[in-house]
């Protein structure tokens, strides 16, 4: 019997989970070198040592903080074993298809808007749904999404992008330094006494947006990888398509909703995820290629 996650997941597109894996270390460095350029135009060496000990230590603590501490911060409450048994048992047999060593633990967010949450650690995670999800999605669906977010526990995403917003979350506290540097630079230059680099002043101060655009990238390159697990793991592409053109509309009624008589931009730039006809496409040109799964079925929308 076969064991090893390949053999698991079928025949994975390498080629594709290389591409997104490389992309994913290129914007982590990106990550990285802005931090390590503004530390060590306002410190020096010592700065830049301090910098990655800082990210270091932020992104061990977001990697451990239990799922609970977490999910209690929302207003979730963990299903007991009664509850959403079919649910709970599609995701039992997903998580042994993907490999995982424990199951994740699912938790219900009494909320109308179609949301699903994946936090944790692959030893110890959970997946959080809400009510709004349940009663939009059909049980395959249901088993799509739960799939995808699966699919980011054994591919690691949840540390990729806990280290991601380490980074980001101290090119902020730079832009601070920076903006108190450009106040007192401006006095100092008119007295002409020596100012601190005008150079150093915008990097510590543009920083923060740089940042939070490469997180934004990677973010949306872990999507697409998730999508293709997801679709190996239930060997049903198409329903994970379905689940995200429901997902789209319920989000584009949620804004009309909001702001009536207006139609909302689509700010790509800003996204956290992939444009959903993208990821459609993407999915649509796997075809059936890498799965030996059938399709799970039977799940009950009631909690």
């Amino acid at each position: 019997m076969e064991t090893t996650r390949q053999a698991r997941f079928g025949r994975p597109c390498w080629q594709k989970r290389l591409i997104n894996a490389v992309q994913s270390a290129v914007i982590v460095l990106g990550l990285a070198l802005v931090v390590v350029l503004s530390a060590y135009g306002l410190m020096g060496w010592s700065g830049m040592l301090a910098a990655f000990l800082t990210v270091a230590l932020g992104a061990t603590i977001a990697s451990f903080l239990p799922p609970r501490l977490v999910l209690y911060a929302y207003g979730a409450r963990a299903l007991s074993p009664r509850e959403l048994r079919d649910l709970q048992a599609a995701t039992r047999a997903l998580a042994e298809r993907a490999g995982l060593l424990a199951t994740p633990r699912i938790w219900y967010l009494p909320n109308l808007a179609p949301q699903a949450l994946t936090v944790g650690i692959p030893s110890d995670a959970a997946i959080m749904v809400s009510r709004g999800l349940l009663a939009l999605l059909t049980p395959r669906e249901q088993a799509a999404v739960m799939a995808h977010e699966i699919a980011h526990i054994c591919n690691n995403d949840l540390r990729i992008m806990a280290l991601a917003d380490a980074f980001s979350r101290v090119a902020g506290i730079f832009a601070n330094a920076g903006i108190l540097l450009l106040l007192l630079n401006i006095p100092l230059t008119a007295l002409e006494h020596d100012p601190a680099s005008w150079m150093t002043i915008v990097l510590l101060i543009v920083s923060p947006t740089i940042a939070s655009l490469l997180q934004l990238a990677l973010s949306r390159t872990r999507e697409f990888q998730a999508d293709a697990t997801a679709a190996e793991l239930t060997g049903d592409p198409e329903a994970l398509v379905a689940a995200l053109w429901k997902l789209e509309g319920a989000e584009r009624n949620l804004w009309e909703s909001m702001f009536p008589g207006r139609r909302m931009p689509d700010l790509r730039l800003l996204r956290t995820h992939p444009l959903t006809r993208e990821r459609v496409r993407r999915l649509r040109g796997r075809g059936d290629r890498g799965s030996v799964h059938g399709p799970l079925s039977g799940l009950s929308n009631r909690p």
